[in-house]
């Protein structure tokens, strides 16, 4: 059922009775409909009304007055509209009339200007119509803002979820390649790698001149020389040529925008420190 084109009103009285609860699609679509159709605005008003009328009357069933009391009265504006309709009944129950019912002898009764009994009830009808038109207003006001809070809270969720959509579609992996170790002077450039918020290994090759092709003990530290804040005993890879290199992953998890070394120790034990910069996405 679309929510533009609802006709059935006693479906929007069992809505705000609390009715449609075990009808969870249902009830969606309901209050959807109320919240983002503004001509709904006046008939949910008016079964409001409804309601609380028949309430302060007492032709309620008990079933449905359990439910007035239970679920349709705990938000603060329909009780606003109770407190109301209550001081107004109570105010045209209890008002006395302006003239006793029993005469007393010689009693004589001072002539009342029918326009000032008209501007009595007339200020009271203008100031009714006020706290009326301002309880509405407020009514109203509070509904725009609750409408304006769902549609941001769910932009904010759209967000996350493409910023979180974004973040998958990008690799986990960056590659590194190391071919001149430190002792190259320099005016070698130090290579660079960009660690992205996705990043989850750094895939490493060091390019090793000549040695044995025994393992080699790697680990990772600073340019200082503070560490190892990684380490790996790993056997090189030989092509058919001759060519002798590293083929490791590094783990990405607590590097930070800095100038790292990974030192190779081959099993002469030979040193080669391997520089290269870390930078980290914004």
């Amino acid at each position: 059922m679309a929510m533009k084109n609802i006709t059935d009103l006693n479906l929007v009285r069992q809505y705000l009775l609390g009715r449609l609860d075990e009808q969870a699609d249902l009830e969606d679509n309901v209050s959807d409909g109320i919240l983002f159709n503004d001509e709904m605005t006046d008939i949910v008003d008016s079964i409001e009304d409804e309601i609380i009328e028949e309430y302060l009357e007492g032709s309620l069933s008990s079933v449905d007055r359990e439910a007035v009391d239970k679920y349709f009265l705990q938000p603060p504006e329909r009780q606003e509209k109770l407190r109301f309709a209550k001081l107004l009944k109570h105010h045209f129950e209890t008002k006395p009339s302006r003239y006793s019912g029993t005469k007393h002898e010689n009693f004589v009764r001072v002539p009342v200007p029918w326009l000032s009994h008209f501007r009595t009830y007339g200020q009271f009808a203008a100031l009714v119509l006020l706290i009326f038109s301002t309880l509405i207003y407020v009514i109203g006001v509070r509904r725009s803002q609750a409408r304006l809070e769902s549609e941001l809270v769910q932009e904010r969720e759209r967000s996350s979820n493409l910023v979180k959509e974004a973040e998958l579609l990008q690799p986990s992996m960056v590659p590194l390649t190391l071919v001149a170790d430190r002792s190259r002077g320099a005016e070698i450039p130090i290579p660079q790698v960009e660690i992205k918020s996705s990043t989850r290994r750094i895939i490493v090759e060091i390019a090793l001149q000549g040695g044995p092709s025994g393992p080699y003990d790697v680990r990772l530290e600073t340019k200082e020389g503070k560490g190892p804040l990684w380490s790996a005993r790993l056997s090189p890879l030989i092509s058919s040529s001759g060519d002798a290199r590293l083929l490791f992953d590094l783990p990405s998890r607590g590097i930070e925008s800095d100038v790292y070394s990974l030192v190779v120790s081959s099993p002469t034990g030979a040193l080669r420190r391997y520089d290269f910069q870390a930078k980290l996405a914004k």
